[in-house]
């Protein structure tokens, strides 16, 4: 089964741009948000921080307490404070006007994506850690649980589990009811199940509809009512404002990794392998936009502003990516470096590089690097390290995504593989092969080179 949004991709690739942009660097975004002035939030795994790209080109970013957390979903509430999820920390942030950050560390399991209701309460998901068990669903009969949760205006913390299955997207409807897609694993070979239902403020769980191989996610409002998609079955799903329920059937093979709704209806959605945005109509007419030069970066994250500009990220290349209305595309390139340890830095801090640009850069380092890329063979070191890399880590990731991909620092990410290596039977690393492959990694193929 094809990765989903709730599991985001975990690493970059850096941009060598032939530019005055050189000196800039990408950043990490699971997500992005307007605010009312028409700034964008997003989140910077590898800076740790969530972070405000201004309508004027200045970035804030705000440090998070606890080190190494991999922020990811994005909510504003109306008072404007930034609600975020921890993926990595375990818990849901909550970012004031003033600056001031506050977390609420959730219970039992790994918070994944994060939505804020009409009183300003936040209710996230969670799943439970084990959801690539082969047993049976894990958490249940555990201390681990996959759940909604919600924290009320009192910094309380109200626990809604699941009997089955995991919540893969939440969003409110216009009678600020909340509705999840769940989805139910299917074990020994069978296919999963899907589930659309709404939760109340006391917990109580209501089945909207149910489906056979299906793998609903991305609830998002739209057109007065809800919209979702399902990529086990090549369906979009709406939910219009009096709760009735239809479906329209895609194209085969049309994926959807994220979507965002336009006030004119229009759906935009990311998700193409050829690295292109689509878009679907009112009338469902389904088209990607050919415009675009050629990329193959998959584009992740995206959301339609006010203005009527799109903005989206993209898997391998952690940039803010930008089509206007007029149909132009633009690439903001944040400088983390230059902003470590400061609270703010108006001047050199955005770097507006066009797609061009951009594409001759990739040619750039294709040609520099295109023999390792495509033999998928890592550099020797002369100790041997490579063969280090291809026995503990390509159990968790293919070796395309690492040979393309940067951090400032790999710790994090080689620590994050760490579950993924016991789920797959590989053995641990001892902390001599850690401090090795980090060095390796930091070398070789971190942002500093």
């Amino acid at each position: 089964m094809r990765k989903q949004a709730i599991f985001p991709v975990l690493f970059g690739l850096a941009v060598l741009l032939a530019t005055p942009a050189l000196a800039c660097r990408p950043f990490g975004s699971y997500q992005l948000v307007e605010d009312k002035t028409g700034g964008i939030w997003f989140t910077e795994g590898d800076n740790n921080a969530v972070s405000r790209l201004a309508p004027d080109g200045s970035v804030k970013a705000y440090a998070l307490p606890t080190k190494n957390a991999e922020p990811s979903a994005l909510a504003l509430d109306r008072r404007g404070n930034v609600w975020f999820v921890e993926m990595d920390g375990g818990k849901i942030g909550r970012l004031a006007p003033n600056g001031r950050i506050r977390e609420f560390p959730t219970r039992d399991g790994h918070p994944g994506m994060v939505a804020v209701d009409r009183r300003g309460e936040a209710w996230f998901t969670q799943m439970s850690g084990h959801e690539n068990d082969s047993d049976e669903h894990a958490g249940h009969g555990s201390a681990m649980i996959a759940k909604v949760g919600r924290i009320d205006r009192q910094g309380r913390m109200h626990d809604f589990p699941l009997r089955e299955g995991w919540p893969t997207s939440l969003a409110f409807d216009r009678r600020d009811r909340a509705w999840v897609t769940i989805l139910v694993p299917g074990r020994n070979g069978a296919q999963p199940k899907g589930r659309l239902a709404t939760l109340s403020r006391d917990g109580q769980w209501t089945t909207v509809a149910a489906w056979d191989n299906s793998c609903p996610s991305n609830l998002t409002p739209a057109a007065g009512g809800l919209a979702f998609s399902d990529h086990c079955r090549f369906v979009l799903g709406r939910v219009a404002v009096d709760g009735k329920l239809s479906e329209q059937k895609l194209p085969d093979a049309t994926y959807i990794q994220q979507m965002s709704a336009a006030p004119d209806g229009v759906l935009w959605f990311s998700g193409d392998q050829r690295g292109r945005i689509g878009r679907i109509a009112a009338d469902g007419a389904v088209a990607y936009l050919p415009e675009r030069p050629a990329s193959d970066d998959q584009a992740m994250a995206i959301k339609v502003l006010r203005n009527g500009d799109v903005v989206f990220s993209e898997f391998y290349n952690y940039n803010i990516n930008r089509r206007t209305k007029d149909g132009d595309y633009v690439e903001h390139l944040v400088n983390i470096e230059e902003r470590r340890g400061s609270r703010e830095v108006r001047d050199g801090e955005v770097c507006y590089v066009q797609f061009a640009a951009r594409i001759a850069g990739k040619a750039e380092m294709d040609q520099k690097r295109a023999e390792e890329v495509r033999s998928g063979r890592f550099k020797a070191d002369g100790a041997g390290t490579e063969k280090l890399v291809e026995q503990k880590c390509l159990a968790c990731h293919d070796a395309r995504r690492l040979l393309l991909s940067r951090r400032s620092d790999w710790t994090p990410s080689l620590t994050r593989m760490h579950s993924y290596r016991q789920l797959r039977g590989v053995a641990p690393l001892t902390p001599e092969e850690t401090t090795r492959l980090v060095r390796y990694f930091n070398s070789y193929y971190g942002l500093a080179r």
